[in-house]
């Protein structure tokens, strides 16, 4: 019998698996996420990993500016890295996150929430 955390896996890789929300259940699946955590969990970690993501790209300068980053856009970066927080801390304390082991969790922070600078963009 599936859970409801498979079961919102599935339908998410069945209905866009090309995308980044078919990538994020493919992953999950890998993971063995869908029997821990339930579609409401999983979709509470999608959110943070999509803002993960998001930062990632434009704290880097992985966006549309051709690998500039632009001051004038400090703004949205600092909106992104809050929506990031925020989601993130959401999801840390629903209850199949506080109940998952510290494998799984090391494993859940290292592919959906790294979020990094790389050292060529650091502030001077």
């Amino acid at each position: 019998m599936q859970t409801d955390g498979q079961e919102f896996l599935e339908r998410l890789v069945t209905s866009s698996p090309n995308n980044f929300e078919g990538r994020f259940a493919k992953i999950s699946k890998e993971l063995g996420l869908g029997a821990q955590l339930s579609a409401e969990e999983l979709n509470l970690l999608y959110e943070a990993s999509f803002y993960s993501t998001l930062c990632n790209i434009a704290f880097n300068g992985l966006g549309g500016c051709g690998g500039v980053i632009r001051p004038e856009r400090e703004s949205t970066r600092i909106k992104l890295e809050q929506g990031f927080m925020a989601a993130r801390d959401v999801f840390f304390a629903s209850r199949g996150w506080k109940k998952m082991h510290a494998q799984a969790k090391g494993s859940v922070k290292r592919v959906f929430l790294d979020v990094y600078i790389e050292e060529g963009n650091l502030a001077q």
